[in-house]
């Protein structure tokens, strides 16, 4: 990540001289993977400006859709003018909640909610003498509370 003077420079500059940086980092990127290329197209302002400063130089670099199902209408309707071809996803937007829960804020949150969904399993299938359940937010990396050992076993049995 560019310093934030670097950045500024780089925001002052006429659009000409960030449409030419832009298009050269363009070639290299064409080149480094020998064409071998597409563009991950959302049908968003910043796709459809990548899509035309690529198809400026590179005509033939095809759009891709991932097309969740929760895409709005005219987002599809655009992005098959614009030629873009359709994927989908493996599994359905209620499939991935299911799996893996909604997309959270951090990663941290994240684990936390993951860490007590493997106890949860591990206590549905009995098998969780021993386990230890984080008490604080901190624990969840590994540093155990003052307050207790968190352990479930014989001697700590699950309550309720």
């Amino acid at each position: 990540m560019p310093e934030k003077w670097v950045l500024q420079q780089y925001q002052a500059l006429p659009l000409s001289a960030k449409v030419h940086m832009s298009q050269a980092r363009i070639r290299e990127w064409y080149d480094y993977w020998q064409g071998d290329v597409c563009i991950s197209f959302s049908g968003g302002k910043d796709s459809t400006v990548l899509a035309r400063l690529v198809h400026e130089l590179y005509p033939n670099v095809p759009l891709v859709f991932s097309n969740t199902g929760l895409e709005y209408p005219e987002i599809q309707q655009f992005a098959r003018k614009m030629g873009a071809e359709f994927i989908r996803p493996k599994l359905t937007f209620s499939e991935v909640i299911s799996k893996y829960g909604y997309p959270l804020i951090s990663k941290e949150t994240a684990e936390a909610i993951q860490s007590a969904r493997n106890i949860k399993k591990k206590v549905n299938r009995k098998d969780y003498k021993g386990t230890y359940i984080p008490q604080k937010r901190g624990e969840l990396t590994g540093r155990r509370s003052k307050a207790g050992t968190g352990l479930i076993g014989e001697d700590n049995p699950l309550p309720g």
